[in-house]
């Protein structure tokens, strides 16, 4: 799927069916702020993000429903294989609900857009996906998102203080509470891993 010459999509089949589903950005971000919630079970995080997606009409192949959305989530793309086994050591770099005023005024700032007044139908996730991905590095959450990232080994202790001090001002306040914390970058291999770990006995409960 090429976002250059291909139009995007609005629906996704499974089992020689057409599921059409919520495609603009808000549900997305929705579906993320939820995955992450720990005050949420499981079933209940499972449920939610495939209600999200696909509305009333979620597919009874929960497995496969589940695994076309987080196609649809990652803009298209095939999942990534891990290089390594065992639990990721990337850190998470940004959150939808904490960061939400930065991404926001970042938005303004480079494309003009003002994601209060775009309804989602008009902004496909897909569109916003990479709109986010191709921030200039000089809007504040491009550098909130590079202070969290940055690893200081080899630094002088003046840098590594800086670093320390924007870590704490700007940490994550979920990051205490999360194991295996996602970069940009790796964010959606490591989340496909981490949510499929958790929720299989979940979804294979809702079939049987």
């Amino acid at each position: 799927m090429n976002i250059l010459i291909d139009e995007l999509p609005r629906s996704v089949r499974i089992g020689g069916t057409e599921y059409p589903v919520n495609y603009g950005f808000r549900t997305f971000v929705l579906i993320e702020i939820c995955i992450f919630d720990s005050k949420l079970s499981d079933s209940e995080r499972v449920n939610n993000a495939l209600e999200l997606f696909y509305g009333e009409n979620t597919p009874a192949d929960i497995n496969t429903a589940f695994d076309r959305m987080m196609w649809f989530y990652r803009g298209g793309k095939a999942e990534k294989k891990a290089k390594t086994k065992g639990p990721s050591n990337a850190k998470r770099c940004y959150c939808f609900e904490q960061d939400a005023a930065y991404i926001y005024s970042a938005f303004r700032t480079q494309y003009g857009i003002d994601l209060q007044d775009v309804s989602s139908t008009d902004l496909h996730w897909w569109k916003f996906k990479a709109m986010f991905e191709a921030l200039n590095e000089d809007l504040r959450i491009s550098k909130i998102m590079s202070y969290r990232v940055t690893d200081t080994v080899g630094m002088d202790k003046h840098q590594k203080k800086f670093y320390s001090d924007m870590k704490k001002l700007y940490a994550l306040e979920s990051d205490a509470n999360v194991n295996s914390k996602m970069a940009l970058a790796k964010r959606d291999a490591d989340m496909l891993k981490h949510v499929r770990q958790k929720f299989a006995e979940v979804g294979d409960a809702k079939e049987s």
